[in-house]
C-alpha cells in the first residue's frame, strides 16, 4: 500500500558538474551529513560551491526549499520533517498569527514524530555512538513501515522491517541487534510482544578471538616506547576504545594500583551504562605509567594517550595495525571494504582494539578469577555478556584427561614403515600387557 504522507525530507545541494548546475545528494557518514561532500556518479566528491536545499515529495508532488547555510541544514530538515508529518496526519494546530505549529505531544501519534521524540530521549540518556546507531536503525524502520501512526504497528510490520534489513545485506547478528532497537522503540510507547520467539534471527555465536602469547610478544618487541605502554594498557585494563581515549592521569591510583573509568564532561564522555568502575592493574604497568608521567611532566587532568593536540586520540586502532605490520604479523590475505590489502599496508583485520578486551576477559577467567569479578571489571550490565568468554575455555583437568587418554597416545605414535594395525597392537601391548 502506498504511503499517504511524506516519505522523507532529503538534504541536497546544487553544485556545478562539467560546467552545468545540478542537484546532488549529500554524503552521510555515521548518520551525520558531511559538509560540502556530494555523491556524483556514485563517487564522493568535494563541492564547496553551490547552495543547499530541502527536497521532499508530498502527495505525489515534488518540492524544494532553499536553506541559507550548512549550519541551518539539520534543524531545517528536522523542522520540515515535523511540519509535514503533522500536516499529513491532521495533527497541525493553528496559532493566532496564522502560522502552523506542531505541538510535540500531538506529533507522537505519527511514526516520524515518535522517532524524533525517542531520539531526543536517547540523546539525553545514552552515548553519542548509541544515538547514531539508533538513528540509522530507526531511519530504516521509517522506510519499511507502511503506516502513518505508531499505534497501528503489528507483527507483520516488524517482519517487513527484518526483511528490509536482509535486503540491505545485513547478517543475522546485525539484524538481531537492529530488531532489539526497534522493539525497544515500540516498547517505549507501550507496544510490546510484537514478535514471536520463532521470529528472532538465527546467527552463529562465535568464540571471541584473543591475541596469542607469541603475537603479544612480537607486538611489544616492535612497538616504540609510548606505543608499548598503550598496548600494555589495552591488554591489562580491558578498557573500551573510548575509555582509553579519555583516561586521564587522575584516573590512575598509583598507590592502590587501579585505573578508573570516570565521566569527562570536557570531552563529552560518559561511561557505558552510566556506571563508573575500577579495574586493578599489574604493578609492572603502574611503574611504567609512573615513568611515562614523569617523562612528560604531565598534569593530573591531562590525558594519558592523547593526540598531538592533547585531545582524545581516535587513531589508536591505526597504531595497533601499524605495529602489527612492523612486526610482520599481517596475514597478507584480507582486504578492507575500501579495497586495501594487508599485504601492502597496515590493514590486517586480525588486529583491532576490542580484541585486547577479549584477551583481558579470557585470560582472567582462564586463571581462576570468578566471573562476577570479571563482569565488574568489564563493565557489563548483564552477566550473559561476560559468559560468552567461557565458550573458548577448557579446564586444566580436561586437558590433563585428554593428554592421558588413548586418543592422545594414538596421535603420538611415531611415523614408521610398519602398518597402522601393527603400531596399534604394539601400543596395546605396552599399555595392558
Amino acid at each position: 500500500m502506498p504511503r499517504k504522507h511524506v516519505d522523507r525530507v532529503n538534504a541536497i545541494k546544487c553544485v556545478k558538474v562539467a560546467g552545468k548546475w545540478r542537484f546532488a545528494a549529500l554524503v552521510e557518514k555515521d548518520g551525520e551529513i558531511v559538509r560540502d561532500h556530494v555523491w556524483i556518479g556514485g563517487q564522493d566528491e568535494h563541492h564547496p560551491e553551490g547552495r543547499y536545499f530541502l527536497d521532499w515529495h508530498d502527495r505525489g508532488k515534488r518540492h524544494r526549499q532553499r536553506v541559507t547555510t550548512f549550519d541551518e541544514l539539520a534543524e531545517a530538515t528536522r523542522r520540515k520533517y515535523r511540519e509535514l508529518s503533522g500536516a499529513n496526519s491532521n495533527l497541525s494546530v493553528s496559532v493566532p498569527d496564522g502560522s502552523t505549529k506542531i505541538a510535540p505531544e500531538q506529533i507522537v501519534g505519527t511514526l516520524s514524530g515518535a522517532i524524533e521524540r525517542y531520539l531526543e530521549f536517547i540523546a539525553i540518556h545514552r552515548s553519542l555512538g548509541t544515538l547514531r546507531s539508533y538513528r540509522l536503525t530507526l531511519k530504516l524502520l521509517y522506510r519499511s513501515y507502511r503506516k502513518i501512526h505508531i499505534h497501528e504497528v503489528r507483527r507483520d510490520d516488524i517482519l517487513e522491517f527484518m526483511m528490509q534489513c536482509y535486503r540491505q545485506g545485513f547478517c543475522g547478528r546485525t539484524v538481531y541487534n537492529k530488531l532489539v532497537i526497534v522493539l525497544q522503540f515500540f516498547r517505549h510507547y507501550g507496544h510490546a510482544r510484537l514478535v514471536e520467539r520463532s521470529d528472532w534471527p538465527a546467527y552463529v555465536e562465535a568464540v571471541r578471538p584473543i591475541y596469542q602469547r607469541e603475537e603479544v610478544e612480537l607486538l611489544l618487541r616492535h612497538a616504540e616506547e609510548d606505543e608499548r605502554v598503550l598496548l600494555k594498557f589495552l591488554l591489562a585494563s580491558g578498557f573500551r576504545d573510548r575509555e582509553v581515549r579519555c583516561v586521564a592521569w587522575r584516573d590512575i591510583d598509583f598507590h592502590s594500583c587501579i585505573a578508573r573509568v570516570t565521566v569527562k564532561t570536557a570531552w563529552h564522555f560518559t561511561p557505558k551504562n552510566w556506571e563508573e568502575r575500577v579495574v586493578p592493574l599489574p604493578l609492572a604497568l603502574i611503574q611504567q605509567l609512573g615513568d611515562l608521567k614523569k617523562r612528560r611532566h604531565a598534569h593530573s587532568n591531562s590525558l594519558i594517550f592523547p593526540n598531538s593536540k592533547g585531545n582524545p586520540n581516535a587513531s589508536h586502532i591505526m597504531i595497533v595495525k601499524l605495529v602489527a605490520e612492523r612486526a610482520g604479523l599481517n596475514c597478507r590475505q584480507c582486504r578492507t571494504k575500501h579495497g586495501n590489502s594487508c599485504a601492502d599496508g597496515p590493514h590486517c583485520r586480525h588486529f583491532y582494539l576490542h580484541k585486547f578486551r577479549h584477551t583481558f576477559a579470557t585470560e582472567h577467567l582462564r586463571h581462576g578469577v570468578d566471573i562476577r569479578t570479571v563482569q565488574q571489571w568489564m563493565g557489563h550490565r548483564d552477566i550473559q555478556s561476560t559468559m560468552v568468554y567461557l565458550r573458548g575455555l577448557e579446564s586444566k583437568d580436561a586437558h590433563a584427561k585428554i593428554n592421558a587418554g588413548s586418543l592422545a597416545a594414538y596421535v603420538a605414535l611415531p611415523h614408521t614403515k610398519s602398518s597402522p594395525l601393527e603400531a596399534t597392537y604394539s601400543l596395546i601391548q605396552t599399555e595392558f600387557l
